[in-house]
């Protein structure tokens, strides 16, 4: 069997949420960058996945020019006018004003073309089947596709593949799922909506907020063999049948989290598989349960579902680690490449260190796979740090951190451990992805609908977790 051959100065491997950005900030560095996706498209959970709500506008960098072009498109808007006055459990906050809504298909469009303008090269339908190690340096991995087996080489590899797929079959040392059981969060599947009356659903709600009437009387009639009550102390996410924002971008769109899988692991294939089939058939349980006893409802119908979303499976060791106890702290670090976006401004510093593997040379982490505590801050078994993370405007931080770092590394020729920290925040300065003390000022002053700052918000959401976890016995 031939084997195929590609290489560049930065090959990034996952071209999702993070890969993408970190794809177009190597190339943009003066990298010579090639990225390597399974899918035929880029984004990952913000294109294919259906997600199509973004809890906050980004603050800045490429994320903040991914929403300013589709907005200019038409194609992306702020709804600080829906929540709290709708009936979304989820979203039933003051800080779901800061919700951005986009259409995920021109998304896709999109982002091909902001990777052509960067001179990206592209590989995709490509799925990486394992690591190329020299000693203990990662020089590339191989994939497999309808040509058949490729190598792909780089100076520095970027492990954008969400589960830590290359640095795990490098030897990379990693966390997986929460407490000694290793419980992983739920999978869950999005549906997009079509054809829902919101005035009715919003009318209904004013006497039956959140649908909680219509909900236990369904359970006790067994219409939602699924369902379960949110529980501080649960698996991270749940079944619910409640629309997750009432207006998408089209008046008559709803986000439906559609099903909810426990007890499967992302890097299973039987896992996948079962989660794939078993969360269609929640949607439907649900579906049927909104057109049933919702008005507003009655006539809606499926647009589109997305591939089951795979929250968390492996998080590499790396130099450092962000904890939970660091969100709770609001925590500073001097070396700082990327932000936890809440609310629309930084909240939480990201160290450069969580970007790098502890155990092997040539390769950056990104996205869900980045050194952190698994878990959550504000429930779960484990306080963690990872629930704060995963959201798309903080993997593009992090994305395009990792990318900027592997095309500085390459210039000066350097390890991505041996790089000071302090040249890759310099860039991101440049670039406009981190900002100045006088943006994150303008940010955490926000005002919110009732009329206290974004940070006030924050900080008091902060305070109910860490007594939360001081009640565990977490935090002193």
């Amino acid at each position: 069997m031939s084997i195929g051959y590609r290489g560049a100065d930065v090959v990034v491997a996952g071209g999702g949420v993070a890969g993408f950005c970190a794809a177009i900030a190597a190339a943009r560095a003066g990298a010579d960058t090639l990225l390597v996706d399974r899918n035929g498209f880029l984004g990952g959970m913000f294109t294919g996945g259906n997600m199509t709500v973004l809890n906050c506008p980004p603050a800045g960098g490429i994320g903040k020019e991914i929403v300013d072009a589709l907005a200019a498109d038409g194609c992306a808007k702020r709804c600080p006018d829906d929540p709290p006055n709708y009936p979304i459990f989820h979203y039933a906050a003051e800080y779901s004003t800061m919700n951005v809504v986009y259409d995920a298909e021109m998304a896709k469009i999109l982002l091909f073309r902001i990777a052509r303008q960067a001179g990206v090269r592209l590989l995709l339908h490509s799925f990486v089947t394992g690591a190329v190690v020299e000693g203990s340096r990662v020089t590339g991995f191989m994939v497999a596709n309808k040509s058949g087996a490729q190598l792909i080489t780089g100076k520095v590899v970027v492990d954008a593949t969400a589960d830590g797929d290359i640095a795990a079959d490098a030897g990379a040392t990693f966390r997986k799922g929460q407490t000694e059981k290793g419980i992983l969060f739920a999978m869950t599947m999005l549906v997009r909506l079509s054809h829902v009356d919101w005035p009715k659903v919003s009318e209904y709600s004013k006497t039956d907020y959140g649908l909680d009437r219509a909900i236990a009387a369904a359970i006790a009639r067994g219409e939602l063999p699924y369902y379960k009550p949110r529980e501080r102390n649960m698996v991270n996410y749940w079944g619910h049948a409640r629309p997750e924002l009432s207006h998408l971008l089209h008046e008559d769109g709803a986000l439906l989290w559609g099903g909810t899988v426990e007890e499967v692991d992302g890097t299973k294939v039987d896992d996948l598989t079962r989660a794939e089939v078993e969360a269609r058939e929640q949607l439907i349980s649900e579906l049927t349960f909104l057109r049933k006893h919702i008005p507003g409802f009655g006539a809606a119908r499926i647009e589109s579902t997305g591939t089951i979303g795979v929250r968390d499976t492996r998080h590499i060791v790396g130099e450092a680690t962000l904890t939970g106890k660091d969100i709770l702290a609001r925590r500073s670090f001097p070396d700082g490449v990327a932000y936890n976006v809440k609310g629309g401004f930084p909240a939480n510093d990201i160290p450069y260190g969580c970007l790098v593997p502890r155990d092997v040379d040539g390769l950056l982490v990104t996205g869900n796979c980045i050194s952190v505590i698994p878990g959550s801050t504000e429930m779960g078994f484990q306080l963690g740090s990872f629930n704060n993370l995963k959201d798309i405007p903080t993997m593009w931080t992090i994305g395009e951190a990792a990318g900027a770092a592997a095309a500085l590394s390459v210039r000066i020729g350097a390890e991505p451990r041996a790089l000071d920290p302090a040249i890759v925040r310099h860039h991101l300065f440049a670039q406009g992805a981190l900002l100045a003390p006088d943006r994150v000022a303008e940010q955490e002053g926000a005002p919110m609908p009732s009329g206290r700052t974004a940070r006030a918000y924050y900080e008091a959401v902060l305070a109910d977790m860490t007594a939360h976890w001081r009640r565990m016995g977490e935090v002193e």
